[in-house]
């Protein structure tokens, strides 16, 4: 009768923990964003990116106007978007607008707490990955214009080199430039490789570098008008970004 007694206890007791296991991982696990909650991290990742070319805007050597009649009866070619020269500034201010808009976004809209530390440390390797490899683009480009001075025969396959390896070399060191400094701040060692959304971060460099290659060229203008839209991206990766389980 005792066995009995004790096989129904430990019986009993073996199936609450395993349901009270059950539950406490369910609730720490990531839950699916909804539509609606993708929707609102996309919004204020949008209203990031617009604030942050307002401000460029605004600020340019001959001031634009904001008023909405005024933007809608200027010809696109004579608007801000339309004339803006994408420098490294330009860049940057553009894609702090995009992450702090799309971490603003996944800190209101994604409830779960546990991924809040998850969305910054995110937002520190998309801002890495966006600010590294534009000043790698642009100070390896200026190397090579100097190099090109004192060997004037190599000027062209100097010049087209110079910013490609550049680019190479600062989308690899910004990647682990950002491990490095979540394992610093956060005590997080994520190992994080490359991922292909990273890649619409680094449109930006490409059309810089395509810009430093041929200079003046109407398809790399044309291009660098998409580079708000590519910006748009690690802001949304920030704001749906959420924790993993170890």
């Amino acid at each position: 009768m005792v066995n009995s007694v004790d096989n129904f206890l430990i019986f009993n007791n073996s199936k609450y923990f395993m349901n009270n296991k059950v539950r406490t991982a369910e609730i720490n696990s990531p839950q699916k964003l909804t539509k609606n909650q993708k929707l609102g991290i996309e919004l204020t990742t949008a209203a990031g990116v617009i604030a942050s070319l307002a401000v460029l805007a605004k600020t340019a050597k001959t001031p634009y106007s904001l008023k909405l009649s005024k933007i809608i009866s200027t010809p696109f070619k004579d608007s801000f978007l339309g004339k803006v020269n994408y420098n490294v500034k330009n860049v940057l201010a553009v894609g702090a607008g995009s992450c702090i808009g799309g971490l603003t976004g996944g800190l209101i809209f994604d409830k779960n707490k546990n991924n809040r530390q998850a969305k910054v440390r995110e937002a520190l390797v998309q801002y890495t990955n966006i600010a590294l490899p534009i000043a790698t683009v642009h100070y390896a480009s200026k190397l090579g214009e100097l190099a090109a001075k004192k060997l004037p025969k190599l000027a062209k396959p100097v010049g087209i080199a110079a910013p490609l390896v550049g680019l190479a070399a600062g989308i690899v060191a910004g990647n682990k430039l950002a491990n490095k400094l979540n394992q610093i701040i956060f005590h997080k060692k994520d190992n994080r490789p490359v991922e292909l959304t990273d890649m619409s971060a680094h449109l930006d460099d490409i059309c810089m570098t395509s810009q430093y290659i041929v200079k003046d060229n109407i398809l790399t203008k044309c291009a660098s008008r998409f580079i708000p839209i590519a910006l748009l991206v690690p802001g949304c990766e920030i704001g749906k970004k959420q924790e993993k389980l170890s």
